[in-house]
């Protein structure tokens, strides 16, 4: 009996193995499926680059939209206290502007909102008898000033000052570059030339 049923079991044995290799085809489709993630791949490469010019561009709007609302708040503050600005100062810790406007011999500082349409604060104080003397001297006004200051040198405008150069009363305007901050421009108050630029 044991020699019969050994040939009788080669069949079965055969039918297995046949089993057995005709599963093996659909081992390639784990292979196929992985195809397509390669192919994905380079689309999110390709996508990073254009955010990235997106937020490139916008720099110089933003950069614009300041520069804007900084000469809005000078016009604002002069008509406001009545007088002459002769000063401005972006504070970096309440975002607002701060001008300095002179009435007769009285300094006026006052605080205006960022798009600089409102008025946030005010103090008032003796003027300084070297800024009256160079205001009544100037020329050039300080929205002027700012205007060939930033056709120089784009940028954010970050503050300007009335001072002394030399024996030369100059407007002293600080722009906030994209190579470089803190870039100084120094106009001529009665000329309205550029004398220097310090980078």
């Amino acid at each position: 009996m044991r020699k019969l049923i050994a040939p009788l079991a080669l069949p079965t044995i055969a039918l297995a193995l046949t089993a057995c290799s005709g599963g093996a085809t659909p081992a390639m489709t784990p292979e196929a499926t992985n195809a397509p993630a390669a192919t994905v791949a380079p689309a999110t490469t390709d996508a990073a680059p254009t955010a990235g010019a997106t937020t490139d561009a916008a720099a110089p709007a933003d950069a614009e939209a300041s520069n804007a609302a900084a000469l809005r708040a000078i016009t604002f503050a002069a008509g406001e206290a009545g007088g002459t600005a002769y000063g401005l100062d972006d504070s970096d810790l309440t975002g607002t502007w701060e001008v300095d406007v002179l009435v007769g011999d009285r300094s006026h500082e006052i605080e205006v909102s960022e798009d600089g349409t409102t008025v946030e604060g005010r103090e008032e104080e003796d003027a300084d008898r070297d800024d009256i003397d160079r205001l009544g001297r100037a020329q050039v006004t300080i929205e002027d000033a700012i205007d060939t200051a930033l056709a120089e040198v784009p940028g954010t405008l970050d503050d300007v000052e009335l001072d002394d150069e030399d024996g030369t009363d100059v407007w002293e305007v600080t722009i906030d570059a994209a190579d470089n901050d803190d870039i100084e421009v120094y106009v001529d108050a009665g000329s309205g030339e550029i004398l220097r630029v310090d980078r």
